[in-house]
């Protein structure tokens, strides 16, 4: 039996469909790729049509966005944020440079906190489309605010009142975020933190050494004073010691002057007599403690005294 072929047409246009199917399938996938983005957490986002200029609303991490093939997307950070503006690296900024009211400059080292409201986030995008409000709007304006702030104090002010000059910046800095019609409302300003402010070195040579001659003053006067002190205590004491002593004698002499008239009272002896003879051995005693005199008794009866020199 001879075989005849047949020729299936349906079988040949399955095959050629596949192949169309899947480049089909393909740029769908990749159309929807395009279409389908990622937020992030801690991420605020949204789309702008490069067409129509139109933003879109704020898309908050972590979450899907979807957006026209052609838009692109604009992605920013959406949690606290700090702006170091310090004398050495690391650092964001350079530390602001300012004249003080007597005419000193000063390096001002400070921290600025910050978030944006991410609800606000497309009107922020929409005026700044670069995201470079930061650097434009806001260290700009720190700079300015902490250069008119400090030209209100004067160097001494700087060192002394440091608290007042920290509110004083922080407060202005608040006051202009807030009455900017755009970034008023799309930050919220969290703090100014001053951490320093560097004074020229002469200038901090010279206080140094005030400081030290004040210290200095100090301890000389202290010194002065203990030796006042110390002086008047002495006298005191002298004068203490010498008033006990007048006493002392004073109520010896009484003493004495009692017993000597008690004695020629009883011996009926001249109290002139008694008293010479008393002053008389008063001498002897002395001179027989000093171990510096003999006693010799003549034969007349008179017992004379002979130094003897000491050897």
């Amino acid at each position: 039996m001879e075989e005849v072929p047949v020729r299936i047409r349906g079988r040949r246009r399955v095959e050629t469909l596949v192949p169309v199917a899947a480049v089909i399938l393909a740029l769908a996938v990749a159309l929807l790729a395009t279409c389908v983005y990622s937020v992030a957490l801690g991420e605020v986002a949204v789309t702008v049509d490069p067409i129509t200029g139109v933003v879109s609303k704020p898309v908050i991490g972590p979450s899907l966005g979807f957006k026209a093939p052609w838009a692109y997307v604009v992605k920013d950070y959406a949690g606290v944020e700090a702006v170091d503006m310090f004398f050495e690296p690391p650092r964001d900024y350079p530390a602001v440079a300012a004249l003080t009211r007597d005419g000193v400059v000063a390096e001002v080292d400070i921290t600025i906190r910050y978030k944006l409201i991410p609800e606000r986030f497309d009107t922020l995008v929409r005026y700044y489309p670069k995201l470079n409000y930061e650097e434009d709007f806001l260290v700009a304006t720190a700079r300015q605010v902490v250069r008119e702030v400090l030209a209100n104090f004067s160097m001494t002010d700087t060192i002394e009142k440091r608290d007042v000059v920290a509110r004083a910046i922080e407060d202005e800095l608040s006051r202009r975020i807030k009455s900017d019609p755009i970034i008023g409302v799309c930050l919220e300003l969290l703090g100014v933190n001053m951490r320093n402010i560097k004074l020229p070195d002469a200038v901090i040579t010279a206080i140094n050494e005030k400081v030290a001659a004040q210290q200095r003053a100090l301890k000389a006067e202290y010194d002065r004073q203990a030796t006042l002190i110390q002086a008047n205590a002495s006298a005191q004491a002298v004068l203490i010691q010498a008033e006990g002593q007048a006493k002392a004698l004073l109520t010896i002499s009484r003493a004495q002057a009692e017993s000597i008239e008690l004695i020629a009272n009883l011996t009926g002896v001249p109290a002139e007599k008694i008293v010479s003879y008393y002053f008389y051995l008063q001498a002897v005693k002395e001179l027989a403690a000093s171990q510096r005199a003999v006693i010799v008794v003549s034969p007349g009866g008179v017992t004379p005294l002979v130094s003897v020199p000491g050897g």
